[in-house]
């Protein structure tokens, strides 16, 4: 029995070993993805400004952004998440300013956009690149293009520094989108200075936004969203505000993010750190155990053999 024991121990260590190996090099990539059925929510408050369509009047108010990203899972598949996300903009009291719904496909390892599965935004057909509403796993200190939905194009999202957030380390990226005509919009003329009872004016946009990004998990902690939408006339000028704001996560979004981010990192390291450790140490010390093993069967083995020599007669 000592005899197989041995290299039975030694062949399970050598399979630990390469199990461990596997487990780091291999599995690790392919287990290591978004979640299909994603949902969460983010609130975002901050102080703005408004154009109430029935006075025609610019209000100032506390506003707030309620993003909720909500997956397609039967859309979904082993690669690619699908996503549905709104983001309903409206007074503190309650008062509806504004909503727009991305309809978006990502690549559940690196984040970039996938071109399929009825993307939209605002239910209108649009080609979505860069990533989008989280950044790759091991984000990297250098630019990214993220997408920007009211622009409709990705738009680079640069690194900045390193802070501290919610007892994270995150990386800061930086967000800016130029002054940018979105549409043409029929108003009256009084409200950007012109003479006629209606004018076709062009809506105009632009935009800093601020992430917080825990890099080994890509998830955003926290976020700063500070835009601005104007009416301009003829000219060229801008008339009218639309909507301006200055939005960031509140203090329940940022720690349940965070928190996101910590259960993730944990199960990161689980595959990639403790169970392939966990298998090197086993695998050797069965590899040294069925060494010894061997080692201690062949003397027995060996005066077995020369006992049962024949006894030369004569």
């Amino acid at each position: 029995m000592r005899r197989f024991l041995g290299p039975v121990v030694l062949g399970l260590g050598v399979f630990l070993l390469v199990l461990a190996g596997m487990l780091r090099f291999y599995v690790a990539d392919q287990l290591i993805k978004t979640p299909i059925d994603q949902y969460s929510q983010t609130v975002a408050p901050g102080p703005g400004e408004y154009l109430d369509p029935s006075t025609l009047q610019v209000r100032s108010a506390d506003l707030v952004a309620l993003r909720t990203l909500k997956a397609d899972v039967p859309a979904s598949d082993d690669d690619t998440a699908v996503w549905d996300v709104s983001v309903v903009l409206s007074t503190g009291d309650g008062t509806f300013v504004r909503a727009t719904l991305d309809r978006v496909a990502t690549d559940r390892r690196t984040a970039e956009a996938v071109n399929c599965c009825g993307e939209a935004v605002d239910s209108e057909p649009v080609r979505h690149s860069g990533i989008s509403y989280k950044f790759p796993f091991d984000t990297e200190k250098r630019d990214y293009p993220f997408w920007e939905g009211n622009s409709r194009q990705a738009v680079p999202a640069k690194f900045v520094s390193e802070d501290e957030i919610q007892g994270l380390t995150t990386y800061k990226f930086i967000q800016q989108i130029p002054a940018t005509e979105l549409r043409i919009q029929e108003v009256p003329g009084s409200l950007v200075g012109e003479s006629a009872a209606s004018v076709q004016a062009p809506v105009y946009y632009q935009s800093t936004r601020t992430a917080w990004v825990e890099p080994r998990t890509g998830v955003i902690v926290k976020g700063n969203d500070q835009s601005l939408f104007t009416l301009r006339n003829s000219a060229g000028e801008d008339k009218a505000t639309v909507i301006r704001y200055d939005l960031t996560f509140d203090e329940n979004t940022q720690r349940a993010q965070a928190d996101l981010a910590k259960d993730n990192l944990a199960k990161i390291d689980l595959i990639t750190r403790w169970l392939p450790l966990l298998g090197l140490l086993l695998g050797l010390i069965l590899i040294a155990a069925g060494l010894i093993l061997m080692r201690a069967a062949e003397p027995a083995g060996g005066a077995r053999h020369r006992d049962e020599q024949p006894v030369p007669v004569g």
